[in-house]
């Protein structure tokens, strides 16, 4: 049963007149008949124009088997995402601080183009999978090598600095020589002062209860031990031998050493006197 005379699509995309036989050379605008439907009596074309022989060589006839679909382009856009995703994955696994974002940036993108690429009709759709599974996996490596890298850097920062078991420098101190009630040794002093001897702080601290007296202040009378504290500060002082012994004796300092005499008597009050 032969294929009855109408407009049907020859395998280009274009509808073309088929005869009942053959296709002839008269193809149909868009929108001028349907594809696959007969042409009524009055509209058919054999009155305007004579059928050309035989079908055009590799053009599918109405009835026959599905014509072979047309080969498949390649993808411009899947093998631009498969670029950036297989850049990308490099600059990733670069452990730095400019490389990583950059690979993440691009592995992104990777994944949006390659993703649209599949999308794509009549295109290969190998390149654009490729690049999907790429930047996934490169995103996922260079995330791990990135995490690796810094965690080493701050345990191995960390390593530098002492640790509470490390033993802390210490500095060995002698130990403080502990008091004794015994008075220090001092030379043999002459109380009246008759020889250029140092004389004791005992001799000194009689001479400075004399002098205390002799300008009526008696208020130290009643602290124990008082003149004789006063007298060993005076005999540790840088006064001269003359100055001690003029004290020892109930009589003021030389005249040159006045001054450190006074400040030796404040400093002498503020640590004897315990009400101070």
């Amino acid at each position: 049963m032969s294929t009855p005379a109408g407009w049907y699509d020859d395998g280009s995309g274009r509808l073309r007149w088929w005869d009942g036989e053959r296709w002839t050379d008269r193809f149909s605008s868009p929108g001028d008949h349907g594809a696959g439907t007969e042409a009524s009596p009055s509209a058919r074309p054999e009155a305007s124009f004579a059928p050309t022989g035989a079908p055009v060589a590799g053009a599918w006839a109405p009835g026959s088997a599905q014509p072979p679909a047309s080969p498949q382009r390649s993808s411009v856009l899947g093998f631009v995402g498969l670029g950036l995703a297989v850049l990308g994955t490099v600059l990733a696994c670069i452990p730095t601080g400019v490389t990583f974002p950059i690979g993440l940036v691009l592995l992104l993108a990777a994944f949006v183009v390659s993703l649209v690429a599949v999308f794509q009709k009549g295109t290969k759709k190998w390149p654009s999978v490729t690049g999907i599974i790429l930047s996934v996996v490169g995103g996922i490596v260079g995330s791990i090598v990135f995490v690796l890298v810094l965690w080493f850097g701050i345990t191995g920062a960390m390593d530098d600095y002492p640790t509470p078991q490390d033993p802390a420098p210490t500095i060995t101190e002698q130990p403080p020589e502990e008091p004794t009630d015994e008075a220090p040794e001092e030379p043999p002093a002459d109380d009246d002062g008759d020889d250029d001897s140092r004389p004791s702080p005992e001799a000194i601290g009689e001479g400075l209860e004399t002098i205390a007296h002799s300008g009526g202040m008696f208020e130290y009378d009643d602290v124990p031990g008082y003149f004789t504290c006063v007298g060993q500060y005076y005999y540790d002082s840088d006064l001269s031998d003359e100055s001690l012994q003029g004290l020892a004796g109930g009589d003021d300092v030389t005249e040159s050493e006045r001054d450190m005499g006074i400040q030796v008597a404040y400093d002498a009050t503020g640590e004897c006197d315990p009400s101070l």
